[in-house]
């Protein structure tokens, strides 16, 4: 127990006080470590354990092809944030990590992720990570499309990636529901003069499960049934435009399926991605906004020449 608690505290940890912590810690390297073999000696009163191996340590236990595979998918994921202004150390850590394991350093790709790199706003990714991690207050000035600069008092939570932008997830000082601002439209930043309130209780996970995209302007979910084109269909079973699309029925024309989501604008923008291979039969709300920005398209289209 001294050893322990010199080496601990030189660390910056707790001492230890209690023997049962020692003995929980040996049985915890028995069961996460097969190959550490401890046995048991006894000298008079006194009880001493050892490796069976003295030069066994769980430091240096050589990571099996599956683990090492594992690894190399993680180093992958973080090849991502390589280029991202202030995030040299993560290009450091690649290169030790591929010295140090012996992972191939080759700098060709494997995995290519969408990534939109001269996207407007990359530049505040570091210093809205790091808000995020030491809980730190941010003053924000955020400029939305043709509307003045306005600054905000800002408690950041979460950094979310949606159709090649990103945008950062929080609460205004003085309100405890969610407010987002694409990283592109964020002017400056800087620390607030005011203590850091973490997040009220916000289940992000069940924030974005009942919506496409990243805005909620309501929290009433809809049932939204269409018919999808025999065609295109095999595509949207496979892709789903939601986790909770089903089928309704099959007709000779096409596949009637439902989904149940809170209709926003980036809901509108898929399905009118999918031009005239789906055609929403309820609700009506939804079907008369897609009618109508329909109209638009073809009006813009009338008025070109086209040969």
């Amino acid at each position: 127990m001294e050893r322990c608690t010199i080496a601990l505290e030189a660390a910056g940890y707790k001492p230890v006080t209690s023997k049962v912590t020692i003995h929980k810690d040996l049985q915890g390297i028995k069961d996460d470590f097969p190959d550490a073999k401890i046995v048991t000696k006894r000298a008079g009163h006194d009880v001493f354990y050892e490796y069976e191996d003295k030069s066994f340590s769980i430091y240096k236990i050589p990571l099996s092809d599956n683990e090492m595979a594992q690894l190399a998918q993680t180093v992958s994921m973080l090849s991502r944030f390589e280029g991202l202004p202030n995030f040299d150390w993560v290009d450091d850590l690649i290169e030790r990590f591929k010295s140090s394991l012996n992972i191939p350093s080759t700098r060709e790709t494997i995995v290519a992720f969408d990534e939109n790199f001269d996207l407007k706003g990359r530049n505040w990714f570091a210093q809205l990570f790091s808000a995020i991690a030491s809980q730190k207050a941010l003053e924000i000035k955020y400029q939305p499309f043709d509307r003045p600069v306005n600054t905000y008092l800002f408690h950041p939570y979460l950094l979310k990636q949606y159709n090649n932008r990103w945008f950062l997830f929080g609460c205004v000082d003085g309100y405890s529901s969610p407010t987002n601002f694409p990283l592109d439209r964020i002017q400056e930043i800087g620390p607030a003069s005011i203590p850091y309130k973490p997040n009220p209780g916000i289940d992000f996970f069940e924030y974005f499960e009942d919506m496409v995209g990243v805005s909620r302007r309501s929290d009433e979910v809809t049932k939204i049934q269409m018919k999808v084109d025999n065609w295109r269909y095999h595509y949207i079973e496979t892709k789903p435009l939601h986790g909770t699309q089903r089928v309704i029925r099959r007709d000779d024309d096409g596949v009637v399926i439902q989904i149940e989501v809170i209709i926003n604008p980036e809901l509108l923008q898929l399905l009118l991605s999918y031009g005239s291979s789906i055609t929403v039969l309820e609700p009506q709300e939804l079907q008369q906004a897609i009618y109508e920005e329909s109209i638009k398209i073809s009006q813009k289209y009338q008025s070109v020449h086209l040969e």
